[in-house]
């Protein structure tokens, strides 16, 4: 074992590589595949052993499942987004909400609900639109867009950042919702509080999110449950992972934990292409063979091979092998995902980069029994970071949206975000206090 002080040097030089890429404009994926050359190289794997490393990454299981079920859920967006059912669903229940505040909240939140780079755009105009007539000036209408479009990130399957944790954890993703959950509830307190209790609930009349030309008749009301329909593939994906995670353990015990999730998703894109038919001729090609996932597959590659070249490295069990316990550890679960999320400004990001080494580092530091807290720890701590990253493409356009300057909405994310970070580590204690276990 080498000594504590050599292996933490090494861990940091690799960070470094990661933060000046990083810092001279690098992509995530460049940056992690530089990383992971220079594990191989400060942990004596030879280039002889590489081509082996590389294929055991590509051929893994977990892996190629991960980028199947992420390329059905970018498939399925964009299949909804060609058929205008995320704008016909927003759109339509404009009309029945009558209360300025949910109105406020309920269009960046339903967008949330499909992640998307950028998403936050889209809500953009649904907000400034229901805040036409009302005391809400435009650096609010960004905060609450922003922040509202982002109360999903830590407990909704569709994320691909959770997707992520969920396959380098080994557990299903009802497994980890099942203790996240609450993550959310505590997003959406925090930003009713700080962004909606003190506008008025009543007295003022918004333009409606879709207005009729001029001289148009206005369009009809649709009634609620047609509005829903449009709410169909999502529905579809919650509700088959929760029939098909039963009767796979029962068929198919030995079948990879997302597997149900992976076949739910293939039941809502399903769903969705035959709700958006008519809209999709012609662009079937487009949505399924998309650059996004294409780019969003080859990152998650060097995420894995990333923490594969860490784990066969020994750094981290060199460095646990010396740390104090429970306390060293659970700061490198508070610090790392933090640092991480700033640095990228993406979920995805802060558990590719902080993960690997942080669920290294609790299996040999022998602290399986907190892996439950100890994750929650770190989802609360790398959200936080990235809800306050200068790099956040939705806090960037949203701010150029309602042309509002950066530093000013950053400083007041300051406090709604420090309240969620304390709610998540009050959260961790809980759990860990109550013995809870994955």
């Amino acid at each position: 074992m080498e000594p504590a002080g050599l292996a933490c040097v090494k861990l940091l030089l690799i960070f470094a590589v990661i933060v000046l890429l990083m810092r001279r404009g690098a992509q995530l994926r460049i940056a992690l595949l530089a990383a992971s050359l220079c594990t191989a190289l400060v942990s004596g794997i030879g280039p002889g052993q590489w081509p082996g490393v590389i294929l055991a990454t590509a051929a893994d299981t977990d892996f190629l499942l991960l980028c199947f079920m992420i390329w059905m859920m970018i498939t399925l967006s964009g299949v909804q987004a060609a058929g205008g059912q995320n704008t016909r669903l927003v759109d339509g229940l404009e009309n029945h909400l009558h209360n300025p505040r949910i109105r406020l909240f309920i269009f960046p939140a339903l967008v949330g609900l499909l992640p998307m780079p950028g998403g936050a755009l889209f809500s953009c105009p649904m907000i400034k639109a229901v805040a036409g007539h009302m005391p809400v000036g435009e650096s609010r209408q960004a905060l609450i867009n922003y922040w509202f479009r982002h109360i999903w990130e830590t407990a909704w399957p569709l994320y691909p950042g959770y997707i992520l944790a969920s396959s380098l954890l080994g557990l299903s993703l009802g497994v980890i919702c099942r203790y996240t959950f609450p993550l959310i509830f505590l997003a959406v307190g925090v930003g009713w509080f700080f962004f909606l209790r003190d506008i008025p609930s009543e007295g003022f009349c918004s333009e409606r999110v879709s207005a009729p030309a001029h001289g148009a008749a206005p369009a009809q009301e649709k009634p609620l449950v047609s509005l829903l329909c449009n709410f169909l593939p999502i529905f579809v994906v919650l509700v088959g992972a929760a029939l098909f995670t039963p009767l796979l353990d029962v068929l198919f015990p030995e079948a990879p934990k997302q597997t149900p999730f992976g076949l739910a998703l293939c039941a809502a894109v399903g769903t969705a292409v035959v709700q958006n038919r008519g809209e999709l001729r012609g662009r079937a090609a487009q949505l399924v063979f998309s650059a996004d996932a294409g780019r969003i597959i080859i990152l998650l590659f060097a995420v894995f091979l990333f923490k594969d070249l860490i784990a066969a490295s020994g750094i981290v069990r060199d460095l646990s092998g010396h740390a104090s316990g429970l306390p060293a550890v659970a700061a490198a679960c508070l610090i790392l995902p933090f640092v991480a999320g700033v640095l990228t400004g993406v979920m995805v990001g802060f558990v590719g980069l902080s993960f690997p080494v942080l669920l290294d580092l609790i299996r040999h530091a022998g602290l399986q029994e907190y892996t439950l807290p100890l994750v929650v720890l770190s989802l609360a701590a790398g959200n936080c970071g990235q809800m306050i990253s200068p790099l956040h493409v939705c806090l960037v356009v949203t701010c150029e949206f309602f042309n509002t300057k950066l530093p000013r909405i950053w400083r007041s994310l300051v406090r709604p975000t420090a309240a969620l970070f304390t709610g998540g580590a009050l959260l961790a204690a809980v759990t860990a206090a109550a013995g809870a276990r994955f």
